[in-house]
């Protein structure tokens, strides 16, 4: 197959503060949270030139507990090279508002129970059964921070595959998505940076 000409192109950048703020109206419908200090740092997101299937609602720190480590993965890698994976197809939602579907990225490993962690919280365009428009997408995340807000800095990169599914709803639903990970410490840890790049995959079942 010939290789997915990726274009990048930011197109927003949104305080960690005002993002806090957003995540009370999905944070219930998860689980119970232990929210973390104040990030101090803004969140980019990169998608490919034309990408439409997520958009993030909001971020914040939380100390993880055994419900969101026990969520499944986002996908399987196929390999270890790049994005190749096999996507998660969302459950399907009948309904507004659509229940919140609860994920880790399949990389770099499992989550430990009590370690800070960063909750991402994805807005995903699910389409109707109609109109056959169901995608799939992989998302890298790449987070920098801090033990205590003292340097040295850590750099983890989080990967995952997810496929929008499709509603039997009569309009196209937006699905709540939250996606869970590990930082490994369960130490106080102040976020530096947050990088995250979505791209639409070849096929529904397929990534890149």
């Amino acid at each position: 197959m010939a290789p997915v000409k990726r274009k990048y192109r930011t197109i927003y950048i949104v305080s960690a503060a005002l993002m806090v703020a957003m995540v009370g109206g999905y944070a219930l419908a998860a689980t119970t949270l232990t929210t973390g200090p104040t990030q101090s740092s803004n969140v980019t997101t990169s998608p490919t030139s034309g990408f439409s299937q997520g958009t993030v609602s909001s971020e914040q720190l939380v100390v993880l507990t055994a419900g969101m480590a026990a969520v499944a993965t986002a996908g399987t890698q196929a390999g270890t090279v790049g994005l190749a994976g096999t996507p998660t197809a969302l459950a399907a939602c009948t309904v507004a508002p659509c229940a919140a579907q609860n994920f880790r990225p399949v990389a770099p490993g499992a989550p430990t129970v009590g370690d800070w962690a960063e909750q991402i919280v994805l807005s995903v365009t699910q389409p109707t059964t109609a109109s056959g428009n169901a995608a799939a997408f992989d998302f890298s995340v790449t987070i920098v921070y801090e033990l205590n807000g003292v340097p040295p800095t850590t750099t983890v990169v989080f990967q995952g595959y997810l496929g929008t599914g499709s509603t039997t709803a009569a309009a196209s639903e937006a699905v709540p998505v939250f996606l869970f990970m590990d930082l490994g410490s369960t130490t106080v840890l102040t976020i530096m940076s947050l990088s995250l790049v979505f791209n639409t995959c070849s096929t529904t079942t397929s990534c890149p």
